[in-house]
């Protein structure tokens, strides 16, 4: 039984949990009942040295500090039944690779979510409040929005994903979102993970979700939401001289957390519309995000 972290009062518990507290125990059942083939599908791309990153968060770094021969001579006597271990380091931002924002992420006028004081709550070592530990595992259903396959393109490089996109989509897969859904959207743009250069360009100018669509997943009671781009929004943004306004309004007024640099190709590629979506970020203390390899289920 999964426990949530430790809250103070239920109130500050609920805070915690943002748009989470949609999901649901008929959720969980619900979404369970989709896995029919027992296919699994990893949402995540591979973590490594060479991988794209944004300069502000700083590049992956992986190192083996222990190695099977450091077990013999002449670092130390043979253990007789020819022992041997390897173990390795790494240092990378919290928001590395494909990774879940936290509540405690983003701040309006100096509050982060349910008006919990942004300056007070945070020091070098992570918040008080709202940290990735406070993310629960996330089980519910996911619906995947397929903006190329909407439009007959093979990528979309730029502008909002409008809400035409999604409705033709839902209205292809007869599929109507539920409270507590988690909502997926491809852009193509997951497919040049492994050409880190032409990935990085779209860290300034990428196709995303905007204020309108933003809106509509708060309107729809939806728990989460990921893009398989590096930011998730639409950038820049559709009001000139703002920052990030679409993460403001979805973590830090509406308690919706976000997936960036999803891996969608493979559910895109095999035509998925509605999965058993899990989701479990590490639970590290104070933090602000948690890199996730989320599946997806059928």
């Amino acid at each position: 039984m999964v426990k949530h972290a430790k809250q103070p009062d239920s109130s500050s518990r609920s805070n915690s949990l943002g748009s989470l507290l949609n999901i649901t125990a008929r959720n969980v059942v619900n979404a369970g009942r989709l896995v029919k083939t027992g296919l699994v599908f990893r949402l995540s791309h591979e973590l490594h040295a060479d991988m794209p990153y944004r300069p502000t968060h700083g590049s992956f770094f992986y190192s083996i500090t222990l190695r099977p021969q450091d077990y013999h001579e002449p670092f130390r006597p043979a253990p007789k039944n020819g022992f041997g271990a390897s173990i390795g380091r790494m240092e990378l931002s919290d928001h590395a690779g494909t990774h879940l924002d936290s509540l405690n992420h983003i701040s309006k006028d100096g509050k982060y979510f349910g008006g919990i004081d942004a300056i007070q709550s945070t020091g070098p070592r992570g918040t008080s409040h709202l940290g990735v530990e406070t993310t629960p595992p996330i089980v519910t259903r996911g619906i995947l929005i397929n903006v190329c396959k909407s439009r007959g393109v093979d990528m979309v490089e730029s502008g909002p994903i409008l809400i035409k996109d999604v409705e033709k989509e839902l209205k292809d897969s007869n599929i109507s979102p539920e409270p507590g859904d988690a909502v997926l959207f491809y852009t193509g743009i997951s497919k040049l993970w492994s050409d880190p250069q032409k990935f990085m360009g779209f860290y300034e100018k990428a196709p995303g979700i905007g204020m309108e669509l933003s809106r509509w997943i708060v309107k729809k009671k939806l728990s989460i939401a990921g893009v398989d781009t590096p930011g998730s929004e639409v950038s820049p943004p559709e009001n000139p001289g703002f920052m990030l306004p679409v993460h403001q309004f979805l973590i830090a007024e509406s308690g919706v957390r976000l997936i960036d640099n999803m891996n969608l190709a493979g559910i895109a590629d095999a035509g998925l519309a509605a999965f058993m979506f899990i989701c479990s970020p590490l639970p590290i203390k104070g933090a602000t995000a948690s890199p996730v390899s989320p599946l997806a289920i059928i």
